[in-house]
């Protein structure tokens, strides 16, 4: 195992993934490892939450059947 990957974010090591020799395999095997155990620091994937608000209905009158 190389331990100079540990010290790579996640960022550096998606960018060096692609490469076609020894060093790009070990990225790919890293990347799997990180992606086995749910370690992630941050710098690939930005998480945000998405909030929706709606209007309150309290307090409106609905009138069915009107014509």
């Amino acid at each position: 195992m190389n331990l100079t990957f540990l010290s790579k974010t996640d960022k550096e090591l998606n960018s060096m993934r692609d490469w076609h020799n020894s060093i790009g395999k070990q990225v790919r095997q890293e990347i799997k490892r990180r992606n086995l155990c749910s370690y992630s620091d941050g710098t690939l994937h930005r998480i945000s939450k998405a909030t929706v608000e709606t209007e309150s209905r309290v307090g409106t009158v609905t009138i069915v059947g009107a014509k």
